[in-house]
């Protein structure tokens, strides 16, 4: 094969070989400068969207721990509270035990006036032993009246600290929607 090309031939040849890759590399760098754009454009709206995803989170956190020191501090109360009442109702239930030994008490001195229908001859005894049956019986009844008024105090006390936890109970449900305001700017609720 004979080579018929003359060197200004093969010089145009090779001058629109270059041209035509000079031509492909500035398309080709185009393209990669687009792809860097948008490359660039994709990556700031994410960061920026992470940012503020981010200072929404740790505005939250912010909100979550404050709200939980209030809470703890009324759950402390509370627990004080509690522990106030638990010893109302030790005594309560040791009052309750002396109004059943009264009871008891009584019971038994009741228990002598059915043997006063049978010894009707005897009443001027009967009426002694009654007597000082109904004196015993008095006795425990101031005995009763005393832990009667003393379970009242207790009640009260216990009525007074069931409202206490009431009105924490109401702040802490005030806590809890403080809380849930931030999420009511989302709209996935």
């Amino acid at each position: 094969m004979e080579n018929n090309n003359s060197p200004r031939q093969i010089a145009e040849i090779v001058e629109n070989a270059l041209r035509e890759f000079n031509e492909g590399m500035a398309h080709r760098e185009k393209l990669s400068i687009r792809i860097g754009r948008r490359t660039t454009q994709i990556i700031r709206f994410g960061m920026t969207s992470m940012l503020m995803l981010g200072a929404a989170l740790f505005y939250l956190i912010f909100i979550l721990t404050s709200d939980f020191a209030v809470i703890r501090e009324h759950m402390e109360m509370m627990s004080k509270y509690m522990s106030t009442m638990d010893s109302s109702f030790t005594t309560v239930a040791s009052d309750i035990s002396q109004v059943q030994n009264t009871l008891t008490a009584m019971n038994e001195n009741i228990s002598i006036m059915p043997a006063m229908n049978s010894s009707v001859s005897n009443m001027d005894t009967s009426l002694i032993t009654l007597s000082g049956d109904l004196h015993s019986m008095l006795e425990q009844i101031y005995t009763m009246n005393t832990s009667v008024g003393n379970m009242a105090s207790n009640l009260q006390l216990m009525n007074r600290q069931f409202t206490d936890m009431n009105i924490t109970v109401g702040h802490m449900a005030g806590n809890v929607n403080q809380m849930s305001k931030p999420m009511k700017m989302f709209p996935f609720q």
